[in-house]
């Protein structure tokens, strides 16, 4: 399995690199354009998380984004090396509430296939698509 890696900084702007990056990725590996949008967002939110909640909004930290092929599709990881996700923290988003936060897991889970996160780690998440 050839795994291909982009690698970022902790800041916003970088979302429209990653979403270009990702979108070519898999497109190469034969990818609908349906699902190739839905993964760019579900990418696109975690690393989001990463910059807001790993890093607290500290720039210039790294973001690293994979993209492997597998015989029943494609995996993809999103890593960060902050402050590890704290899954007893995470609350289901009440979606009759207008909030504008709150809710990007709750769309990475509804837009991926599978989904899992790994804590076991030095420090950091690493995200699983």
């Amino acid at each position: 399995m050839t795994t291909y890696t982009l690698v970022i900084t902790s800041e916003s702007r970088q979302l429209a690199r990653v979403r270009v990056w990702l979108g070519e990725q898999l497109a190469r590996r034969g990818v609908d354009a349906h699902t190739q949008s839905a993964l760019q967002v579900a990418v696109g939110e975690l690393a989001t998380n990463s910059i807001k909640h790993a890093y607290g909004g500290r720039a210039g930290e790294p973001i690293h984004i994979s993209v492997a092929s597998r015989d029943d599709g494609v995996v993809i990881q999103v890593e960060d090396f902050g402050r590890p996700f704290d899954p007893s923290g995470y609350r289901q988003p009440d979606l009759s509430e207008m909030n504008e936060s709150g809710v990007g897991l709750y769309i990475v889970k509804r837009l991926a296939d599978e989904f899992s996160f790994d804590l076991a780690r030095e420090r950091g998440t690493r995200w699983t698509l």
